[in-house]
């Protein structure tokens, strides 16, 4: 990824899109598409500790940037490695339509 592309990232804030639900079920966390098309009935997402937090940030309000100092505060990771995994993550999830820009369309627990 280019770096302004990055930078670009960084800056924005993103709310969850509501064409997916995030849900804690015991010790997991998954995404699930609310389905649209059949081909996605089989795309349900199991996410890490860390994406699982990032996911739960995004309410249209806290950009890139702020997310990535509470990723490494919270996990104890340094700045570039918690930047690094929410690029990342960020950039999986605008691929599969999971994200929108700016304020808070969708909450999900």
């Amino acid at each position: 990824m280019r770096p302004e592309d990055i930078r670009l990232l960084l800056t924005q804030a993103f709310s969850r899109s509501p064409r997916m639900v995030g849900r804690r079920i015991a010790e997991e966390y998954i995404l699930v598409p609310i389905v649209g098309r059949g081909a996605e009935v089989n795309a349900i997402f199991n996410l890490n500790g860390i994406a699982a937090f990032i996911w739960e940030q995004f309410d249209g309000r806290r950009d890139g940037y702020r997310i990535v100092l509470e990723i490494a505060e919270r996990f104890e990771v340094d700045r570039d490695r918690a930047e690094a995994d929410y690029v990342d993550f960020v950039g999986k999830l605008l691929l599969i339509g999971a994200l929108a820009e700016g304020s808070d369309s969708h909450r999900s627990s």
